[in-house]
């Protein structure tokens, strides 16, 4: 009991207090140092980037030492430690090149550059943002390849890269962004085959490849696509018979195949497979065969376009339902 009353004493000593007060001062000064360098880390990848802007400066005027970062216009920050989080700069006409500091911005969820006039390549720095959830450079004048390593950014959901002049294959490691819904990589000038790495992701709704390249046939494992809805490939070189992969996704609703080389029958049962249908855009191939009585189970077809193939027969009266 005596020891215990010592020990107490000593505790709640001067000396002690002095000493625990010291060691709580210290560790607030620490928090509060690493939190200020991190925000100086995140204001300084803005400024750099806006270094690069060579039009419409006007519309960043407010990014100076006038406002705190987190007021600067297109700019999101979290509440809770005050780094940056979002910056939403579409539609602004801005001209210049991606900086590779934003690579910095460690706690960025969304970066939405579209519809500008940004040139140059996609920074392999992107690639640095773990916590990045959408990705929309879409509408711009980006060239190169895509960055292999936006494959790390695991959280993705939303990658959109459409109507750029990108060039090359689409990497197979973004078969690994097992979060991915959306991935757009229309109208730019990718070449190579569609990797059958892509299979992968199912949790996938949205797949947009018109207008590239692309060539060969569509491989088996896009069947492990379950959660696809669109799946847009018109445009390309892309052959074979009519993907037997898709036969497997219940929940389509929008196939376009247009102007590819794909040929042969089509299944008789394809209506049954695919009861979600609402778009068929099946034009400028070399599909022959008669026309499946089985799509008039696909009661919600809105719009059906086969025109320059090689269909016989009639059309079947069950599709007047």
């Amino acid at each position: 009991m005596e020891l215990l009353v010592m020990s107490l004493r000593l505790f709640f000593s001067p000396t002690s207090r002095a000493i625990l007060l010291l060691s709580l001062f210290l560790s607030v000064s620490k928090f509060s140092l690493a939190t200020t360098l991190s925000n100086e880390t995140d204001k300084h990848a803005l400024l750099e980037f806006k270094s690069l802007i060579h039009d419409n400066p006007s519309f960043l005027a407010s990014w100076n030492e006038s406002f705190q970062f987190c007021q600067w216009v297109g700019v999101t920050c979290g509440l809770k430690h005050q780094r940056v989080i979002g910056l939403n700069l579409k539609d602004q006409k801005l001209v210049g090149t991606i900086s590779p500091h934003l690579g910095n911005l460690s706690f960025l969820r969304s970066l939405n550059l579209a519809n500008n006039s940004f040139s140059g390549g996609i920074p392999s720095e992107v690639g640095h943002l773990i916590r990045l959830q959408n990705l929309n450079l879409s509408h711009n004048s980006l060239e190169g390849e895509i960055p292999v390593n936006l494959s790390h950014c695991s959280n993705l959901v939303n990658l959109d890269l459409q109507y750029n002049n990108l060039v090359q294959q689409i990497p197979s490691e973004l078969g690994s962004l097992s979060n991915l819904e959306i991935l757009c990589l229309a109208n730019n000038h990718l070449s190579g085959r569609f990797p059958p790495s892509l299979g992968n992701l199912s949790s996938l709704q949205q797949l947009q490849f018109e207008e590239n390249n692309l060539e060969g046939e569509i491989p088996n494992t896009v069947a492990q696509m379950t959660s696809l809805k669109y799946f847009r490939v018109a445009l390309n070189h892309l052959s074979g018979v009519f993907p037997a992969s898709l036969y497997n996704l219940s929940s389509l609703t929008f196939i376009s195949l247009t102007d590819n080389n794909f040929a042969g029958n089509l299944k008789p049962e394809i209506g049954i497979a695919l009861p979600n249908l609402q778009v068929i855009w099946w034009s400028g191939n070399q599909f022959t065969g008669s026309f499946p009585a089985s799509l008039a189970n696909a009661s919600g077809l809105q719009e059906v376009d086969m025109v320059g193939n090689y269909f016989t027969g009639n059309i079947p009266m069950s599709f007047a339902s």
